[in-house]
């Protein structure tokens, strides 16, 4: 039986909750990611997920009250702690892909946060079925 741990991106990108909105959208735009997962600055305990979805809605909204060439100056004053999504799903490692296959057909998540002791250890992304569904086809 397939497990998370067999598919999820290990060690992913993270962010502390200590840094800015604006790093958080400069990571994702580096790093090509739509999910930042978030742990605490101090214990490095997971904290929440960084979206895509919620750094575009407040850029609209710190455009929309303040314009477009403030942006990054409101951004770099808002910490991530402030819009990250504390009720991410978190799965173990050890969690049946199968049961993570159906979180995704039954949810509208773009992932799921694998952690082991409250510590980050993997992402498991809707991607990441993509890759797994290419390479069953081509077997």
């Amino acid at each position: 039986m397939y497990r998370v741990a067999d598919f999820m991106t290990v060690d992913p990108v993270c962010l502390t909750d200590a840094h800015s909105l604006f790093e958080g959208r400069a990571t994702m735009k580096e790093h090509s990611i739509r999910h930042v997962p978030i742990v605490n600055a101090t214990t490095e305990n997971f904290e929440g997920v960084l979206t895509q979805k919620a750094v575009l809605s407040h850029a609209i909204e710190i455009i929309n009250e303040q314009g477009l060439d403030n942006l990054e100056e409101y951004e770099k004053k808002q910490s991530i702690a402030d819009i990250l999504d504390e009720k991410a799903i978190t799965v173990a490692p050890e969690t049946p892909l199968i049961d993570a296959a159906k979180f995704f057909r039954n949810n509208r998540h773009g992932c799921i946060v694998v952690v082991d002791e409250f510590k980050v250890v993997g992402i498991l992304t809707s991607g990441d079925f993509v890759k797994f569904a290419i390479k069953t086809l081509e077997q």
